[in-house]
């Protein structure tokens, strides 16, 4: 496994998401071009800003995943299954550098995630 090129291309995510973090941010704050003519032109001016909140979250959280399996390729752990510790599939590596589990493991996650009920 080739560690140099997949800290190379995690430092490459984490610079496109810091951008893309502050870019929404920034935008998302500004103020409109125009005053709203009414309710429902306001209302999806606020819808819009809400959207882009939430993609900035999204950023957000992926870019901890980066972090963290870059400090995983410091600590010589990258690649490994935070599970079991077996190896990760070279391929969802090629796909998602930062995962954080193997394929099994993380159908597990995904399946107790789906479980999960909202609660108020």
């Amino acid at each position: 496994m080739n560690i140099e090129r997949y800290k190379e291309r995690l430092l490459a995510k984490t610079r496109e998401l810091e951008a893309r973090r502050r870019q929404a941010g920034a935008s998302a704050r500004a103020p409109g071009d125009a005053p709203a003519l009414d309710a429902g032109d306001e209302s999806l001016k606020n819808e819009q800003k809400e959207e882009q909140f939430r993609g900035a979250d999204a950023d957000w959280a992926v870019l901890n995943q980066v972090r963290e399996a870059l400090d995983r390729i410091e600590h010589g752990t990258f690649g490994q299954c935070l599970a079991d510790g077996e190896a990760i599939e070279e391929q969802r590596l090629e796909v998602i550098p930062w995962t954080q589990y193997c394929l099994k493991h993380q159908q597990e996650v995904e399946k107790t995630m789906s479980r999960r009920t909202p609660t108020l």
